[in-house]
């Protein structure tokens, strides 16, 4: 109770504004002349949860999340202040494009660029990408020889295998160079040399050779590489570029970005960057490279910079992180779902990360040497934003006492009833809206239901319809947009699942016989392919339907008569290391009955496993009538299931 009424308290505080959000932290001219080590400390944290609109291009809205997520985002922002996670400048968080958590401890200030280290690597990748998006570069040249783009070098005095470093591999940190610390130490003591592309000579005659066994990751030259390309193939200077095509761009007037040894702008390090403006940079890789609806970056090279191209191997890199080009991916679990966040990683406390399944963009800046916020952005930031997508546990399932690993009739009474079959239902993706449907007695003809959560209980099941399509427009919306797309138009397809990845897997059926089959259709290169054949093992038996795909494709569910059975069944496959699918399992007698199993379905929650379970009944007059509900069990009864390594 007490630690309920602390929190009740820190939510109150920071609605009304008293206390931490009303003292001014911008930097006063003789702050902005400072070294930022001589920065005095903030006498109090400022935090606020409606963050002002300074007219600098970014949307500003509310922390709008229900009040126990509301209190952990604020329980850690207090926590950050009285010195509990570590020494931390600056908090901000944008959810939906909008600035919507905004807070500075000790050094912070709201006008102040704060040191950002190797977050600057992050900038270098899309600096790059903006040079590709004008058309400077393709993104074919990524897998050209870097010295291609270098006209300056004199080619006959480098190191053997020069000519395998790509801008793939130095963007990747896998170039291959490797300097002796003494020939490292001359160069700092004779920089002249490393003027212009001179630096690029320098580093190619004095490496060891380039060889397969050598362009493994290392941290290190890839962002200078980067950068000599750059300023090659730009127009004028890279300085002046990445002011003209980003900077300006963004609206970002107020950093410092400092010059390097070569006389072009740093790479790796030593450039400054307001919070706001890191949530800038955030934000356009969210958007896939778009700055207010401007493609600034090429949306494949945003993809590609965030995806998991090799591991990182310092001993100061967690095991769990990948590298893409300067950007970091790492999965993020909260409960059952995983979410995988990209990050821009300064040492030190540096972070910009961005959870595209959530709309959430993560501003930190901040000087600790252990640097390890990032476990709260696991354990409270994310979750805060992950578990508000969906209504409280407790009335999650329109308030009903969840199950075990025994399967049970759902919601006796509200939803499942003896007088009426209920045959289809789902609940919406934030699992704010019920839907079901009822057949028999009063229904003559199939009619849809809807329960919604609001002010936080379960409306009354309401009428929504007896059109079927309706109902399959309002739970699928866009399906029979795909039908009509040309790989599908010829196609019977009855029903269908989609994976976050966004394939298709349909169900073809002959009513008549009862054959039929699943099929996929993957989109590639924006377009989708002519669906093919699953695998025997899933197409076997007859009136095989209602597949049920994993978000992550993992594994697949769907019913279907097999082995001489009258009656359908469940059943699973799970993906492969191959990539193939394994073969049909069945969901085990708890769930497979000889009465009828269909349409399973996990919650979008991850939870739990929703499934039909009906039968056919005789009258004694030798009519026939169905009766049958909705059941749910324990979701983690599927791993029960996965083959064992």
């Amino acid at each position: 109770m007490k630690n309920k009424i602390e929190l009740l308290l820190l939510v109150l505080l920071v609605l009304t504004h008293s206390g931490f959000a009303q003292q001014n932290v911008e930097a006063t001219a003789a702050e902005a002349k400072l070294k930022f080590r001589d920065i005095p400390k903030l006498k109090k944290a400022f935090i606020n949860t409606s963050p002002a609109d300074r007219r600098d291009g970014i949307p500003v809205g509310k922390l709008a999340l229900n009040s126990d997520n509301k209190a952990m985002i604020l329980k850690l922002a207090k926590g950050i202040f009285d010195g509990k996670h570590g020494n931390y400048d600056a908090l901000l968080i944008a959810h939906k494009n909008k600035l919507v958590f905004e807070s500075y401890y000790r050094k912070g200030r709201i006008n102040l660029p704060h040191p950002q280290a190797s977050a600057t690597k992050g900038y270098t990748t899309l600096a790059l990408g903006r040079a590709i998006q004008l058309g400077y570069l393709t993104m074919a040249d990524l897998h050209k020889p870097l010295i291609s783009f270098l006209k300056d070098l004199d080619r006959t005095k480098l190191v053997q295998g020069a000519e395998k470093i790509t801008l793939h591999k130095a963007l990747s940190m896998r170039s291959g160079i490797r300097i002796s610390a003494e020939k490292r130490k001359e160069f700092r003591e004779n920089p002249s040399q490393l003027k212009g592309q001179g630096q690029m000579q320098a580093y190619l005659e004095n490496s060891a050779p380039i060889t397969e066994a050598s362009q493994v990751f290392k941290y290190g030259d890839g962002p200078v590489l980067v950068m000599q390309v750059i300023d090659a193939v730009v127009p004028g200077s890279a300085k002046d570029f990445i002011k003209k095509e980003l900077l300006d761009k963004m609206g970002i007037t107020n950093y410092r970005w400092k010059t390097s040894v070569s006389g072009l702008p740093e790479s790796g390090w030593r450039v400054s960057m307001t919070s706001r403006d890191m949530i800038k940079w955030g934000t356009l890789v969210l958007n896939k490279g778009k700055w207010n609806g401007e493609q600034l970056v090429p949306e494949a090279f945003v993809v590609k910079a965030t995806s998991r191209i090799t591991q990182p191997t310092e001993s100061w890199q967690p095991k769990t992180y990948r590298y893409g080009y300067f950007w970091y991916q790492t999965n993020i679990k909260v409960g059952d779902k995983s979410y995988s966040a990209n990050m821009a990683w300064g040492g030190g406390g540096q972070h910009i990360v961005v959870v595209k399944a959530l709309d959430l963009v993560i501003a930190i800046n901040g000087y600790d040497r252990d640097d390890k916020i990032m476990t709260q952005v696991s354990n409270m930031i994310v979750p805060a934003f992950a578990n508000n997508e969906f209504p409280p546990l407790k009335d999650r399932y329109l308030g009903q006492k969840p199950p075990g690993f025994t399967p049970e009739l759902f919601a006796p009474g509200l939803v499942s009833t003896e007088k009426y079959v209920e045959s289809l239902f789902t609940f919406n993706p934030d699992m704010k809206e019920f839907y079901f449907n009822r057949r028999g007695g009063r229904y003559k003809k199939t009619t849809f239901f809807v329960m919604q959560y609001k002010n936080h209980q379960w409306s009354k099941a309401a009428n929504l319809s007896t059109d079927i399509n309706k109902f399959i427009e309002r739970l699928a919306p866009g399906l029979s947009e795909i039908k009509s797309l040309e790989p599908f138009k010829d196609i019977p397809i009855v029903g269908s699942a989609v994976s976050a990845k966004g394939t298709y897997y349909f169900y073809i059926l002959d009513f008549k016989d009862g054959s039929g089959h699943l099929s996929y259709s993957r989109r590639v290169n924006g377009q989708y392919e002519k669906p093919k054949k699953m695998n025997e093992s899933i197409n076997s038996g007859k009136w095989i339907a209602h597949p049920f795909v994993a978000p992550d494709e993992s594994y697949i569910m769907w019913d279907a008569e097999k082995n001489g059975s009258s009656t359908p069944d469940i059943y699973i496959s799970f993906r492969q290391k191959d990539g193939s699918w394994g073969p049909a399992i069945s969901l085990g007698d708890q769930i497979n009955t000889p009465a009828y199993e269909q349409r399973a379905r996990v919650t979008p929650d991850g939870k739990y496993l929703f499934f039909w379970r009906g039968d056919k009944k005789t009258r004694k007059d030798g009519s026939t009538y169905w009766i049958g509900n909705p059941h749910w069990v324990d979701a983690r009864i599927i791993e029960t299931l996965r083959p064992k390594k």
